[in-house]
């Protein structure tokens, strides 16, 4: 499936800046890598968990905030129970 994107030309230097810190990896590699990231942050926001980068050496950290992931705890359900067997 092809799919198509407007950006404005400031996010596409953004984008084509990344490609070039990558290695000057295919956007379709880059997109598909940052896409499973978004989700793995979803999940565990979902499962009541707060995504952050630690600074180990200064044990501080600093909370990765999106309007996205906002929305999901705001409309968070709950997990479903195990059920027994």
């Amino acid at each position: 499936m092809r799919l198509n994107f407007e950006f404005p030309e400031e996010r596409i230097k953004e984008l084509r800046g990344l490609q070039a810190a990558l290695g000057n990896v295919e956007m379709k590699t880059l997109v598909n890598n940052a896409l499973s990231v978004f989700e793995w942050c979803m999940e565990e926001t979902k499962a009541g968990n707060e995504i952050a980068a630690v600074n180990m050496s200064d044990q501080t950290y600093r909370v990765l905030v999106t309007p996205l992931l906002q929305s999901l705890k705001k409309h968070k359900a709950p997990l479903p129970q195990p059920v027994n067997v």
